[in-house]
């Protein structure tokens, strides 16, 4: 139990979750993660299987693949835990909730496992992004492309 409250402490240290007393809960589990940290996975197929599906589309790999044509310098960035920079909306949070060992508790900032998390967070991304032609972005990874060192 001593890495599962470790791990709560933490998410709620860091401002992405808070305890909760919403009535609409999910259940939720740790996995070890293949660098040996915890990841907290939130079971949220009901509240998926009555959400309105976002159709912001998310980039084909193909297509960002045959847009680095010409380029020979590369450089890869891999955002940690990239969901978590994007803030749950206020009348949203009380639909994160979910339930633990030591309480409810619902995040205040956007978990893994929502259905509409992947477009939201692309759409983000391609916003933040979308003037600086030698970056290709696809969810969290980024690829900072050039044809020369300059």
């Amino acid at each position: 139990m001593e890495p599962f409250k470790k791990k709560f402490k933490d998410l709620t240290d860091g401002n992405i979750i808070r305890r909760s007393t919403s009535n609409i809960v999910s259940p939720c589990f740790l996995i070890l993660k293949k660098d040996g940290d915890l990841r907290l996975v939130v079971d949220y197929r009901r509240l998926n299987s009555n959400t309105i599906k976002s159709f912001y589309p998310i980039p084909r790999l193909s297509d960002k693949i045959y847009s680095l044509k010409g380029s020979v310098f590369f450089s890869k960035i891999d955002l940690n835990s990239g969901y978590y920079q994007i803030k749950v909306q206020f009348k949203d949070i009380y639909k994160t909730a979910f339930i633990t060992p030591f309480g409810t508790y619902e995040f205040i900032r956007m978990p893994f496992g929502l259905t509409n998390a992947p477009r939201t967070f692309q759409q983000s991304m391609n916003n933040i992004f979308r003037d600086l032609d030698f970056m290709r972005v696809y969810l969290d990874d980024i690829l900072i492309c050039s044809s020369s060192e300059s």
